[in-house]
Formats: C-alpha cells, structure tokens, sequence
C-alpha cells in the first residue's frame, strides 16, 4: 500500500518495534540480534527496507545537525511530491515532513515544525515551552553510494556524534513516549506533561525490562 496513510502506519509501527538506542556503540555487536533499531543509520536503512518491500520509492538522505552533515534520514517520493521521514532522531517525528511547504504538529507533548528554504527544510522541537533548531534537511539528494560508504567507516572515522558513549533508549510505548537518557528516564505523555525517573546505570538493564519490555543483558562493554 504505497499511499501516504501506508507511511504513516510504517512510521508509527517502526517507532514502536524498533527502539532508537545506542545499544552497540556502548556494548558491541553482541547486542545487536537481541535488539532491533540503534541509531539513525540502523533505523533509516530498516524503513527503507521495508518502505520498498510496500512498493515505496526510499532513498537514504542526510541532514545537519550543529552544522556536520551527520545525521541520515528517509528521502520519499509519494505521488510526485518529496517527503522526508526521519524515523532516526531519538524523538518521535512520527510525520513525514514534506519538501515543498513547512507544517507543524505535535505528538506526546511535543512539537515538531519545519521552515523552508532554497537549500535546506529546518526542522525545530519544542519542549516544555523551549524550542531548538533539530537539524537541517538537505533538500537535493546525494548519490546513494556516497551516503552508505559514510555509514560504513561511521565508527572508524573520527565523527563525534551526539550520543557518543551515552545511553540512549527511545520508544512509542502504549499511549507514552519513553526516553532513557543516561540517568534520567523522561516519559512523554499526550496531556500529561513529562515525567522524569531518576535510573541509575546499574538500573539500566532493569529499566529497560519494566519500562519498554526489552530484556537484553547490558554486561560485555566495547568501549
């Protein structure tokens, strides 16, 4: 079903199957069979894999983020119009963000809004009344094989990203947006504001068992 309402529904069950985590950066590729997702990357290449498998045109993308072109994303085209699915940011932008008008929307408490521009579509979050540019899109696509040779030495270069050596556990979970930072565990609700729990790192395992219904093993650290 390669019609918009069809991305909608894949966005919201990636977000709730496949967690954004950093998994592997912090505990090596032994963790990877038992938890599906990990960071955009990982998550960008799954969508597209099953976008194509429904018949969507899915390309890799990328995005700024704090001025380096490190982030990637989705690039679609749906009835001739660009859109552009970031299901790898860690936040639930659940909504495609279109290429040609900016929009707004919010979900668990939280907004999301784009600004156009010749070059780039800006995309802002707002939380608990503060809003922060999140990253800029490119809009003019980049050769597919350059993107994937990137992803491949990602972990070989010398690219600090964001989440480098931190914990990071997000997921769409019943009615709640879930977030392990650290040692903070933020629940996001519709009306309900946000919710924080303190988690020590040796909560993190237990967390992750009680509160996204992951339970993994969190013992042989690769860093």
């Amino acid at each position: 079903m390669n019609t918009f309402d069809g991305i909608l529904e894949l966005m919201e069950q990636q977000f709730r199957e496949e967690p954004f985590h950093t998994l592997q950066v912090l505990y090596g590729d032994s963790i990877r069979p038992e938890v599906p997702g990990g960071t955009c990357s990982d998550k960008a290449l799954s969508f597209i894999n099953e976008a194509r498998k429904r018949g969507f045109d899915a390309t890799i993308h990328t995005a700024f983020i704090d001025e380096k072109e490190i982030h990637r994303l989705v690039r679609l085209v749906i009835d001739g119009r660009v859109f552009f699915a970031d299901v790898g940011n860690g936040w639930p932008s659940i909504h495609p963000y279109p290429g040609d008008e900016p929009i707004t929307y919010s979900r668990f408490g939280i907004t999301f809004r784009t600004e156009l521009s010749d070059e780039f579509l800006s995309v802002y979050y707002r939380i608990e009344g503060s809003e922060k540019l999140q990253m800029r899109i490119c809009l003019s696509p980049r050769p597919e094989e350059d993107i994937m040779a990137e992803i491949k030495a990602r972990w070989s270069s010398d690219i600090s990203y964001p989440f480098s050596n931190r914990m990071r556990f997000s997921a769409v979970v019943g009615e709640e947006f879930r977030f392990l930072r650290d040692g903070t565990l933020l629940i996001y609700g519709e009306n309900a504001g946000v919710k924080r729990i303190d988690v020590d790192e040796e909560q993190w395992q237990k967390t992750l068992s009680d509160y996204f219904n992951w339970d993994v093993k969190l013992t042989s650290s690769a860093m």
